[in-house]
């Protein structure tokens, strides 16, 4: 059996390598003179030697070396000179530019000059899993999420709907079992987010309807591994294996639009009929609709609508949930010490803002968990979903780099937000879990205090905090994510004992992205009434 495996293997590690040596040649063959100028004048990171050979090898070696190779170019030449360095990575098949923090102002330019539209499509690999073109070029429901997902008075009227669905879903998929059950973790911290995402999505009842929640979680894990594994494969041969490897998600994309489209169908009907449009449901579909309806003639054709609600709902189910999950994992595995100061001390601010505000269930009681919000904003910054991020392809005209580097159309730059997440001159100690790194300094305070400076909230993008994006290209989403899970996790920490079982979790990166720990177990128990006290 080893030895036909190891047959098998070895054709296709070549085919690879093969194809990456004929793509790498045909760039160097139409690169222009000043893509040349760009690869000469910045300082590759993990190329030993130079030629094409060299080059191949390295963008081979990227699948499983890109995070040492950033933060070592990262330390040596982004913070040591204030330049910018070349990555390999099979990504693109060549390489991208990775920009100090200075440059983070380039995220302003104008799309006309710098876009990561091109690149967030490459990151997802949606043409391999959508079919439909428009739903990923004509982003009707990115424009619903920035023009109405960003009012606070929408924010707020979501509060009640996602604290009214957690109950429901932690008490259904957690259990209220007052003994220890051992579960997987990342698979139930999942179902809790699909919940309330869904419910902000699509409303009731198809947000509880176990076909239909099973389904789409399965198509939002199945679509992030195979646009993970499509990433690892060359540029050349994508096209002929991408399809192939989009087969799973495409597969659970028509199962769950199979059980989505009568009801989109059953909302327009409403929708086109009703003279008085109050009272209507206030979910995401009932936004999307007039937006829609409003754009070209087919844009409310039921399954475009459908499928664009499962785009978006596939990255606020992975997105959310990855947050939410490792934010888990992050507090119970934190050193038993310090672990327990934080649980007694975020038990306490749940406590006194649930009674205060009567519940969790509105926009300022939820603003009002400084810790929570602290804790949550720590495990985003120590475990990244990516090791690079914010990228941007050079789409007109030459970009200035510094230092006499003017950068083509064509090429991709990115930023190290790893590496500045853990920067020793950002954050002290910043390979542990601090929960309260955010939140301490404002504690004692009852005025505010000008010479602290303003909170750095979750849904604060600083330079040296990027999970969220930053200048022009801040998530729009990012508050309607932070308060929903703001809201989850207290109601963890209120309500539940919960405990890491098994091995520590090792974090791993594959190509750019961070690993889910998928396999995790976690031990959890429902507290008494007299326990909480509420």
């Amino acid at each position: 059996m080893t030895l036909v495996l190891a047959d098998s293997i070895q054709p296709f590690a070549l085919g690879l390598i093969g194809a990456i040596l004929v793509w790498r040649l045909l760039c160097m063959t139409f690169q222009g003179p000043d893509h040349k100028e760009v690869w000469t004048r910045i300082e590759a990171v993990g190329v030993s030697g130079n030629g094409i050979f060299p080059w191949t090898r390295a963008v081979v070696g990227s699948i499983l070396s890109i995070q040492k190779n950033a933060h070592e170019g990262y330390k040596r030449i982004c913070k040591a000179k204030d330049r910018p360095f070349t990555l390999p990575t099979m990504w693109t098949g060549g390489a991208v530019v990775v920009l100090p923090p200075s440059l983070l102002p380039l995220l302003n330019k104008p799309d006309t000059e710098l876009s990561g539209f091109r690149a967030l499509i490459e990151t997802i690999q949606l043409p391999y899993m959508i079919s439909n073109r428009d739903i990923y070029e004509n982003v009707i429901h990115f424009d619903v999420v920035r023009k109405i997902l960003t009012k606070k008075e929408v924010i707020g009227s979501l509060a009640p709907t996602t604290a009214e669905e957690l109950d429901i879903a932690f008490r259904e998929c957690w259990g209220v079992s007052e003994r220890w059950q051992t579960m997987n973790g990342w698979d139930v911290c999942g179902r809790i987010i699909t919940r309330a995402a869904l419910r902000t999505l699509i409303g009731e009842p198809l947000c509880r309807d176990e076909t239909f929640l099973e389904q789409s979680r399965l198509y939002a894990n199945s679509l992030f591994a195979g646009t993970a594994i499509i990433n690892c494969l060359p540029p050349l041969v994508r096209p002929l294996l991408g399809p192939l490897l989009a087969l799973r998600a495409k597969y659970y994309q028509a199962r769950c639009q199979k059980v989505l489209r009568p009801y989109v169908e059953e909302r327009i009907r409403l929708w086109n009929q009703r003279q008085e449009r109050d009272n209507q449901p206030n979910d995401f579909l009932q936004w999307m609709i007039p937006k829609c309806s409003s754009a070209h003639s087919d844009q409310l054709e039921p399954n475009k609508t459908a499928m664009r609600l499962l785009a978006l709902n596939t990255m606020f189910i992975f997105a959310m949930g990855y947050v939410f999950a490792h934010c888990i994992f992050d507090l119970y595995s934190s050193s038993p010490s310090p672990k327990a100061e934080f649980l007694h001390d975020l038990e306490e601010e749940c406590k006194r803002v649930f009674v205060k505000h009567h519940g969790l269930s509105t926009k300022a009681a939820i603003d009002s968990l400084y810790r929570v919000d602290s804790s949550i904003r720590e495990s985003m910054r120590l475990s990244d979903v990516g090791v690079t991020n914010l990228p941007l392809d050079v789409v007109s005209g030459k970009i200035s780099l510094g230092n006499g580097i003017q950068v083509p159309p064509g090429v991709r730059m990115v930023f190290p937000t790893q590496s500045i997440h853990l920067d020793p001159s950002n954050y002290e100690q910043p390979l542990c879990f601090d929960a309260f790194r955010f939140s301490r300094r404002f504690e004692t305070l009852e005025v505010p205090n000008k010479q602290l400076g303003e909170r750095e909230l979750l849904t604060s993008p600083t330079p040296s905090f990027l999970a969220f994006g930053y200048g022009r290209h801040g998530c729009p989403g990012r508050w309607f994510v932070a308060q929903t899970i703001k809201q989850a996790l207290a109601y963890v920490i209120m309500n539940y004992d919960v405990e890491l079982a098994g091995a520590p979790i090792k974090r791993k990166a594959l190509l750019n992205m961070m690993v889910p720990p998928t396999n995790a177990q976690i031990r959890i128990r429902r507290k008494s009434q007299k326990e909480t006290g509420l």
